[in-house]
């Protein structure tokens, strides 16, 4: 008897075993057929820089971009950036709204980076971007960028090619422009959208 049902208990445990991987396979199917899929917003990055604008205490760079159709959230910004030895500071990376083609109410605060930990010179400023509400499909938002001192630079370019760059505008302490009037700021804003 005992020899019985030892072997019905293995049974039976593999039974168990083999339901277990069934399920999880097919909810790594349903996974796998559902994917997170990244959507390129706003590109500039292959422009050739043809200047320099600084970033601190009260200067604020803007610059808008589209969304898709889907609703998305922001995920990373690459900025060409600028910065010498003596530039220390918090850089601040923010989203607002639109108002009627200008930057409007602040919707969410996206990064905060020490300048002090990156290098001198020019480089490649990937950040990983945190935003808590879902950005609505074919909607112009803002993103901002300031600091708590001054912190480096921000590259600009005069063509105006790329993913959603010409359509697109910038404001600065110099006033509201095109970008295909004088050319956007140098940067890379990807978002995650996930398929119905």
């Amino acid at each position: 008897m005992r020899c019985s049902f030892l072997h019905a208990s293995k049974d039976g445990l593999r039974t168990v075993i083999r339901l277990i991987i069934a399920t999880l396979f097919t909810g790594s199917a349903f996974l796998i057929s559902l994917p997170i899929q990244a959507e390129i917003l706003f590109d500039s990055t292959a422009n050739p820089i043809f200047g320099l604008d600084p970033v601190s205490d009260g200067v604020k760079l803007n610059a808008s971009f589209l969304t898709g159709d889907q609703p998305v959230r922001l995920s990373h910004l690459t900025l060409r950036w600028h910065r010498d030895l003596e530039q220390i500071a918090t850089i601040r990376i923010l989203l607002l709204n639109d108002n009627s083609g200008r930057p409007g109410s602040l919707r969410d605060n996206l990064a905060l980076v020490d300048s002090r930990a990156l290098p001198t010179g020019n480089q490649w400023l990937s950040i990983r971007l945190t935003n808590e509400k879902t950005l609505t499909g074919q909607t112009r938002y803002w993103i901002q960028i300031t600091a708590t001192g001054p912190a480096g630079s921000m590259a600009y370019s005069r063509e105006h090619s790329g993913q959603g760059v010409a359509t697109e505008s910038y404001l600065n302490m110099y006033g509201f422009h095109r970008n295909t009037e004088t050319g956007p700021y140098i940067l890379k804003l990807v978002a995650l959208e996930k398929n119905p």
